[in-house]
């Protein structure tokens, strides 16, 4: 019927193994209840303090581009619920940013922090459905504009028409 098995075997437990039938009014009368798919633990014994991340659940959080770190807390607070998992991380940014910050100040030592322009894509077109892409770089200090497999001297360059600005570090 397509039940959480969490909530199946709180059925069965609760229903004393006494059939599918009893298993199945508990869990109709129990469906609303804010721990229906939670892991069941039955009464008088202690949930398990060690953790197991679900290797399958760390690989699809991490191919997300998250860290194993943050993957790993979100499958904790989570027990192991992917897309709870993900929510968490989403709700619980500043805490997963709060460890991995990088210093205030860090000196850089790869040199002159001065660019200029050398290239830039541009659209031509009448919207973004129709026309395509043109490039114009700077060549022997001249625009140049290529256009598919026309070339030209570009008079008077759109620079402030750009999708995409290239910059040379001089």
């Amino acid at each position: 019927m397509g039940f959480p098995p969490e909530s199946c075997k709180r059925a069965v437990f609760y229903t004393s193994n006494s059939g599918l039938e009893a298993a199945t009014a508990w869990i109709m009368e129990h469906i609303g209840d804010s721990d229906f798919s939670d892991p069941f633990v039955p009464p008088g014994t202690e949930r398990t303090t060690t953790f197991n991340a679900d290797p399958d659940a760390m690989a699809t959080i991490m191919s997300m581009g998250f860290s194993e770190e943050h993957a790993l807390k979100a499958l904790q607070a989570t027990e192991n619920n992917v897309e709870r998992a993900m929510d968490w991380i989403f709700s619980h940014q500043g805490e997963l940013e709060g460890g991995s910050r990088a210093p205030a100040h860090v000196p850089f030592r790869d040199g002159n922090s001065k660019y200029k322009l050398v290239a830039f894509i541009s659209h031509m077109g009448t919207s973004t459905m129709v026309g395509h892409y043109v490039v114009h770089i700077l060549k022997d200090g001249h625009w140049v504009i290529f256009n598919d497999n026309k070339v030209a001297l570009s008079e008077h360059p759109p620079k402030d028409l750009g999708y995409m600005y290239l910059y040379q570090r001089i």
